[in-house]
């Protein structure tokens, strides 16, 4: 049975989640730090499972409560040094060399996605109180149900793929232009 991973954004740079060139990574982001004890999204994450980002309250630098930022369904799942030698995301922010000698932890590739970033989408009311999680950590305890109608949901109302950019910009300042949207774009 396929899970689903909830998360906020707090900063969404285009670094984690990168939803650019038809790939969707999320890596050096949501793992344990080196020497550290708990596992976090991306070392539980398997093939076929969701990761839900949702924004946070700070508008400055996310999208505010109540938004989806991305989701994507999990297809390959690498070590960070198989991640950082492909060739595919050598170059790719994100990826950072000073990661890639870790066999320990992962990162989550998939071309089954949407990403919103600063046109995030306003979660309906029956997915916004599961889904959304406030403060650190995240939430995986959804019903296979509710998995299945959130996906359709998404299916039935937005093309996948990147359908905007980061709330920050390229200059990693945060501009606070974050605007929701409705409906197949």
């Amino acid at each position: 049975m396929a899970k689903l991973f909830s998360y906020v954004v707090a900063e969404d740079k285009g670094f984690a989640p990168n939803p650019t060139e038809g790939y969707c990574t999320l890596a050096n982001c949501k793992c344990r730090r080196e020497g550290g004890r708990r596992r976090n999204v991306v070392e539980l994450a398997k093939v076929g499972d969701w990761i839900v980002g949702t924004g946070s309250a700070d508008k400055r630098r996310s999208s505010g409560h109540g938004t989806l930022i991305y989701a994507m369904k999990v297809e390959k799942n690498p070590t960070l040094k198989e991640y950082y030698k492909d060739k595919r995301f050598k170059r790719r922010k994100g990826n950072v060399r000073e990661q890639s000698h870790r066999t320990d932890t992962y990162a989550l590739i998939s071309q089954h996605y949407w990403y919103f970033g600063r046109n995030a989408v306003h979660i309906p009311e029956e997915y916004r109180r599961p889904l959304e999680k406030r403060g650190r950590g995240f939430k995986s305890d959804f019903k296979e149900e509710f998995i299945q109608d959130f996906v359709k949901w998404l299916e039935c109302n937005y093309d996948k793929g990147e359908r905007g950019k980061s709330c920050c910009n390229e200059d990693k300042t945060c501009t606070g232009v974050c605007k929701q949207t409705h409906g197949k774009n």
